[in-house]
């Protein structure tokens, strides 16, 4: 055998062996990577996750937001793996508005161009022109979320929802709780909400729960359910329009202040997030039934932002907003708890009234002779016996009756007045009648 041919044989063994390792290599991984899989523990929950109105699909970024902000704080220690929820999420024929609101006023990681709320449609998609009403999006939505929750039956599962998607997810809540009535078995569902328009008190669906607007296609579907089964948080804010709207809708500065705040808060709702133990938070308002309650406080009333915005000074702004805080807050009655139905009113109390009004003023408060009768004299009566004799003199005038025009006239023509014959009524007058002429004659 020649040399080359011995080489040849050698280069022909080396390719067969690498071969042979390369394949048990990729054997060992295919067997290997499954095996590994096999041991990670499965999640502990699967979380839905649905976006507000302009936002028909949540992007990582917006799952990553609701992750830390709010799902992790409310189930600690659990393994969660997140999951969008498709919906429609529109409002006919305002969805291209509210697009263009966000984008100058919102926030940029959900507004901007890119972010979820300017999906990979056409234009004349992204108008709003075109988009289901209001009804039509909270039907379909609650189909797809309904879709999900069967897709994920076996799991137990924790469903976030913003605005418009807090909407859906009450309808399916409220579903679920006419399915499984308390004290029959439930899945074990759990639900997170932020600007919920169906907040029992404060939520626009609800202080006007029952009313329809036609053109709109816009249905108030009252409170959310209260007394269900199923563990739920609900996240708030102060002067929100969609979940803080005022009571007494009357107050029109009230009103224009919860419009600026759907303008100024509403697009930037992942503006607060709960703590690690929520119930520490100082917007824990408390927990009913299965539900608790945080409402975060708003230091600026949202109808001074305009102004802030062309960058009109603070110190500015501060001069007026406590007189106009005073105003909107007599909008509202804090007193009522959050999970408390409480429709629209048309006037406060009248306490709200007098606080509203305040203390009388000083002029007032301190002077008690004003709007009074003036106090009785404290004068001693004199003992100096001339002063007393005009005294009495005085109160005997006084306590005369003053003739009349009809006396004066009986007194002349009575034929009694007087004893004289001409009946002239001259007898006891001085220096006349028979006596006096008497001592004249005299």
């Amino acid at each position: 055998m020649s040399g080359g041919d011995t080489m040849s044989i050698g280069r022909h063994i080396g390719m067969s062996i690498g071969v042979a390792a390369v394949a048990m290599v990729v054997a060992v991984a295919t067997t290997v990577t499954p095996a590994a899989a096999a041991d990670e523990p499965p999640p502990d929950r699967t979380a839905l996750i649905l976006c507000g109105t302009t936002c028909p699909t949540p992007d990582d970024t917006y799952i990553d937001i609701v992750k830390h902000q709010y799902i992790e704080p409310t189930h600690p220690g659990q393994t969660i793996a997140y999951v969008p929820v498709t919906a429609p999420q529109q409002f006919w024929p305002v969805t291209g508005f509210m697009r263009l609101i966000g984008l100058a006023l919102g926030d940029p990681r959900l507004f901007a161009p890119g972010g979820p709320a300017w999906p990979d449609e056409p234009w004349w998609k992204l108008s709003g022109l075109f988009d289901l009403t209001a009804a039509q999006s909270l039907r379909v939505g609650a189909a797809d979320l309904e879709a999900a929750i069967a897709e994920h039956g076996d799991d137990d599962l924790v469903i976030y929802g913003l605005s418009q998607g807090a909407g859906i997810v009450n309808v399916v809540r409220k579903r679920l709780a006419e399915q499984y009535p308390t004290g029959t078995t439930a899945p074990d569902i759990d639900f997170v909400l932020s600007g919920d328009p169906n907040l029992p008190n404060g939520g626009l669906m609800s202080r006007f729960g029952g009313a329809y607007i036609p053109i709109l296609d816009l249905p108030f579907n009252g409170p959310a359910a209260t007394d269900t089964q199923f563990d739920t948080v609900e996240i708030n804010r102060q002067y929100d329009g969609f979940s803080d709207f005022p009571l007494y809708p009357l107050n029109l500065i009230a009103d224009l202040n919860a419009v600026m705040g759907i303008l100024y808060l509403h697009t930037n709702s992942f503006d607060v997030s709960l703590p690690e133990d929520p119930t520490t938070s100082p917007a824990y308002q408390g927990t009913h039934g299965n539900t608790s309650y945080y409402f975060f406080p708003t230091q600026n009333l949202p109808l001074f932002d305009p102004l802030r915005s062309l960058g009109v000074p603070e110190k500015m702004i501060d001069v007026v907003e406590p007189f106009f805080r005073t105003i909107v807050e007599a909008g509202y009655d804090r007193s009522i708890k959050p999970w408390e139905p409480t429709p629209a009113g048309l006037f406060p109390g009248l306490d709200k009234v007098r606080a509203l009004i305040g203390p009388p003023p000083p002029l007032f408060a301190h002077n008690p002779s004003v709007g009074h009768l003036p106090p009785k004299s404290t004068r001693t009566a004199s003992t100096d016996p001339a002063v007393t004799a005009a005294h009495t003199r005085r109160a005997a005038v006084t306590a005369s009756p003053r003739p009349t025009r009809h006396d004066r006239q009986s007194q002349a023509m009575s034929p009694s007045r007087g004893s004289d014959p001409d009946s002239r009524g001259t007898a006891h007058r001085p220096g006349h009648g028979p006596a006096a002429r008497a001592a004249s004659a005299a």
